[in-house]
C-alpha cells in the first residue's frame, strides 16, 4: 500500500484504498473498482492516485480525458503505453496522462511521436514519474500561454511547451494552495 495525502476523499474508506492497492499489486487492473477509482481519480485532478496505482502494478498507464469529460484507460507494458484515441471518444482531448511508473517523467521517443501525431487533437499531455509529473501545454489551443520552451524548435513538437518536471512535494502544495483537496 501507498500512503496518500487526502485519499479519503478519493475512496470511501482505508479498508477501500488497500483493496484496490492489493487488485493493483496483483495486476488485476481490468478490476471495475480499480478502473472507477482511477478514472474518478482522473476527474479530480489526482495526478498522485494515479500514478501510485500505476507503480503498485508495475505498469505504465495512459488516461485520455475527452470534450465531453470521459475518462478512457488503457494499461501497457512495463515500459510502454501509447496514445491510443478509443472508438467512440470525442475531440479534441483536454488532457492524455500517462505514468513511468519508478522512473524519470520525460518525453520518451513513443511519447513524442505521440504528441507530434496529437498536435492537432490535443490540449495538454503530462508523464508521471518518481519525481513528478512534467506537463507539456499545446500551444495551439493555448494561445495566451507564454512557453520559455519548447519540446522541439521546428516541426509539430514546437507547438508543445517544455516545463520542467514539478517534485511531487511541490505539486502537493500547488493542490494545497488551489483548493481544499488535501488535509
Amino acid at each position: 500500500m501507498i500512503y496518500i495525502p487526502g485519499i479519503e476523499q478519493l475512496c470511501e474508506d482505508r479498508e477501500t484504498w488497500e483493496h484496490i492497492c492489493d487488485l493493483a499489486e496483483n495486476k488485476q487492473i481490468n478490476s471495475p473498482l480499480l478502473l472507477d477509482f482511477q478514472s474518478d481519480s482522473a476527474l479530480a485532478g489526482r495526478w498522485d492516485a494515479v500514478y501510485a496505482i500505476s507503480l503498485l502494478a508495475g505498469l505504465e498507464t495512459s488516461v485520455l480525458i475527452d470534450a465531453d469529460d470521459e475518462v478512457f484507460i488503457d494499461w501497457g507494458t512495463s515500459g510502454r503505453v501509447p496514445l491510443k484515441p478509443p472508438v467512440g471518444a470525442r475531440m479534441p482531448f483536454k488532457t492524455w496522462v500517462h505514468t513511468h511508473p519508478g522512473f524519470a517523467a520525460y518525453w520518451s521517443a513513443t511519447d513524442t511521436n505521440s504528441l507530434a501525431i496529437g498536435s492537432g487533437i490535443l490540449r495538454q499531455a503530462i508523464v508521471l514519474g518518481a519525481p513528478g509529473p512534467k506537463v507539456a501545454i499545446n500551444l495551439a489551443f493555448n494561445e495566451d500561454y507564454d512557453a520559455p520552451n519548447t519540446i522541439n524548435a521546428s516541426g509539430p513538437l514546437s507547438s508543445w511547451s517544455d516545463e520542467p518536471v514539478t517534485p511531487w512535494d511541490e505539486w502537493y502544495q500547488q493542490i494545497i494552495e488551489n483548493s481544499e483537496v488535501i488535509v
